[in-house]
């Protein structure tokens, strides 16, 4: 079963498991878009994470629970973030153990629970709080999962990747390229740091190949390509592909954190539900080497990238020529 199947990362995954083959289990809320995985040969089970029972239906007769579910946002009411990564979480966990014939939960979480480090860290690094909604609630739903996990003798399984690209993705295409296309992006620090990039095809796999290995069973994992390459390399391959100029300003980093600072502030007083200008959270992504160790991943499941970031933006550029792309980013 792959909760969240109808946004991207769950999208992708639900249409991989079928394509190998295996039986799966879509679990998407009521009306939710099913275009993700349109056309693929799967079950579908309507459900809410706040509704427990609906949960434990979506669960009955799964072994494997993949628990793609999450606000992925730099901006909103802290409600929200709780009700859907903490409780939510929790409460697909409990529905997981409940089922009883499931045999590994996978948990997918973020390298943004580390709280931005200046150095990009290993597992063993404990996740740290710095009070932004997103870092926070991922934090504290690893954490809701893991002890509800352990409470019912639960095999589990967290990926923490990076920052996953390609078709469909709303953060780092979706987002990026309309800021290109309105002349808005800008970097920070030149755009010379390491982005920690992920194609989505093969965060997929990985959560795959996690599932199914046995030395992965209480494991933790960080996920990103190999190479190295940076915020300023992946947007000037997007503004080519969209024919439009990269961008030309460039913040200090510090400039940046008070510009979002200020606009935080100010749509917070003023109860703007709009997205500020400018977020710490964002400029945390931009601002800090986002190259997370990845050996544990590698030693444990063999996890190696396959589609090369050439190919990757291809294929995402690709999609931004289709229909749904220019539905999404209108040009």
């Amino acid at each position: 079963m792959v909760a969240g199947a109808a946004g991207f990362i769950g999208g992708h995954l639900t249409r991989r498991l079928a394509e190998r083959g295996h039986r799966v289990r879509a679990l998407v809320r009521e009306g939710s878009d099913r275009s993700a995985f349109a056309g693929a040969d799967v079950e579908v089970a309507v459900g809410d994470l706040g509704d427990p029972d609906s949960l434990r239906r979506a669960a009955t007769g799964v072994r494997h629970v993949y628990n793609c579910t999450g606000l992925s946002a730099d901006w909103g009411p802290w409600a929200d973030f709780r009700r859907v990564n903490v409780d939510g979480s929790r409460n697909l966990v409990e529905a997981a153990a409940h089922a009883g014939d499931v045999e590994r939960f996978v948990h997918v979480s973020t390298t943004d629970v580390y709280g931005y480090p200046v150095r990009p860290c290993d597992e063993s690094t404990p996740p740290r709080d710095i009070g932004l909604p997103y870092n926070r609630s991922k934090l504290l739903g690893e954490r809701a999962v893991r002890e509800a996990a352990a409470r019912a003798g639960l095999p589990l399984t967290v990926v923490r990747p990076v920052s996953v690209y390609g078709p469909r993705s709303n953060d780092f295409v979706v987002e990026i390229a309309t800021l290109l296309l309105s002349r808005q992006m800008v970097y920070i620090r030149g755009g010379d740091v390491p982005a920690g990039l992920l194609y989505v095809a093969d965060a997929a796999d990985a959560m795959i190949s996690a599932c199914a290995s046995g030395s992965a069973a209480g494991g933790t994992y960080n996920l990103r390509d190999a190479d190295r390459t940076t915020w300023r390399e992946y947007v000037e391959a997007l503004a080519r592909g969209l024919g439009v100029k990269p961008p030309f300003l460039s913040l200090p980093a510090p400039v940046a954190r008070g510009v979002a600072t200020l606009s935080e502030g100010l749509y917070g007083a003023l109860r703007i539900k709009a997205r500020p200008v400018l977020t710490r959270h964002a400029v945390h992504l931009f601002d800090r080497d986002q190259s997370y160790a990845i050996d544990r991943a590698r030693d444990d499941f063999g996890f190696k990238s396959e589609v090369g970031f050439e190919e990757g933006v291809r294929r995402t550029l690709a999609w931004l020529d289709t229909a749904e792309g220019r539905a999404r980013v209108p040009r």
